[in-house]
């Protein structure tokens, strides 16, 4: 049976080439048996901006989010899944203010000890990927590597396997996106690996 795949999408542009990757990806994945779930976080419904540091989550014994809004239900259904894709063009060296909103809030998934401040163990976690498919306008000293880089520090924090697919210089209109059979093969190859 395929894996269970959940993908954050970040970009504010519906026809963007980061959704373009993201379709690629999951048409392959789901060709190759897994279950795939596209969240467009961009257009999530939110209470606040982003976590409030109210420390609800720390003091019970869920791992949730205590904010009530659609982005607490998508975090609260991230264990279920084998592999998190989180999906962004990079904006200012870093993931999209879209994506960054919903991960910030995922602090509620970790429980750290009250004396020495280390990361406990969720139950609900085990060997799960962390993935980054990332789109860029510039090459990838313009934000891509940093991105990949950061991404992948909070994989070994997590003890999760890391994947990444980054795409430089991407065109500044989308539809000039799908012209490019590299990408799309990339994509397709991520997608296929990660469902099995």
């Amino acid at each position: 049976m395929g894996k269970k795949i959940i993908v954050l999408c970040g970009s504010p542009r519906r026809e963007g080439n980061t959704h373009t990757v993201v379709r690629w990806f999951a048409e392959a994945a789901r060709k190759a048996g897994a279950e795939v779930e596209v969240v467009d976080a961009a257009r999530l419904s939110y209470k606040t901006n982003g976590c409030t540091a109210c420390m609800d989550c720390q003091k019970s014994d869920k791992y949730e989010c205590a904010i009530d809004d659609e982005a607490s239900k998508i975090i609260k259904r991230i264990p279920e899944f084998d592999v998190m894709v989180l999906a962004t063009p990079v904006y200012w060296f870093g993931p999209s203010a879209q994506l960054k909103l919903l991960l910030d809030r995922t602090f509620a998934l970790v429980k750290f000890d009250p004396h020495t401040g280390a990361p406990l163990a969720n139950p609900a976690n085990r060997n799960r990927t962390l993935a980054l498919v990332a789109t860029a306008g510039g090459d990838l000293e313009s934000g891509l590597n940093l991105l990949d880089t950061t991404f992948r520090t909070a994989a070994v924090f997590m003890k999760h396997e890391y994947e990444s697919l980054l795409v430089p210089l991407a065109p500044m209109d989308p539809g000039e996106l799908e012209t490019r059979k590299d990408v799309k093969d990339q994509a397709a190859a991520l997608g296929r690996k990660l469902a099995s």
